[in-house]
């Protein structure tokens, strides 16, 4: 007695699901157990119906966003001066770094994470070379206060 594998028919309302549930994001392997379909089947009509997201997008001619928002703001605008300092050069690091730390949160509170992070971690690269400098002027000056104390010590004999 033989075998005969059962075979899966799916009517085109079910096809149009899948389609619908597909081009909308949902995975193949997900779709394809959702609605009984064979996972080949469905990739296989996909590929020769042309809904694939790479043709709709094709077709739609969108152009990838990789790690961004859906709709991606113009990019970083540039900080507003303090009125009260008119040449930057002048800025002091504190001061510095708050603007920036606010800029971050303003980022993050318009959706745009990922340059709040990056904003973020600028600052804390800036607190770690601001520290740093401090460290070797403290040392500069303790090396300064030792070299002044050896010269006015009175030569031992």
């Amino acid at each position: 007695m033989e075998h005969y594998r059962l075979r899966k028919y799916r009517g085109p309302e079910t096809w149009a699901q899948v389609r619908k549930a597909y081009v909308a994001g949902e995975s193949a392997p997900s779709v394809a157990r959702r609605f009984d379909v064979g996972l080949s089947n469905l990739r296989r009509r996909a590929m020769a119906e042309g809904w694939t997201r790479a043709r709709i997008a094709e077709r739609l001619d969108l152009k990838p966003v990789r790690g961004g928002a859906d709709d991606p703001g113009a990019g970083l605008t540039p900080l507003a001066e303090p009125a009260d300092i008119s040449d930057l050069s002048e800025l002091d690091p504190e001061l510095a770094l708050g603007l920036a730390l606010h800029r971050a949160t303003w980022l993050v509170g318009n959706g745009r994470a990922g340059e709040a992070r990056a904003l973020a971690q600028a600052v804390e690269a800036l607190v770690r070379m601001w520290d740093a400098a401090a460290q070797r002027e403290w040392r500069r000056a303790s090396h300064a206060d030792d070299r002044a104390r050896r010269d006015q010590a009175p030569p031992v004999a």
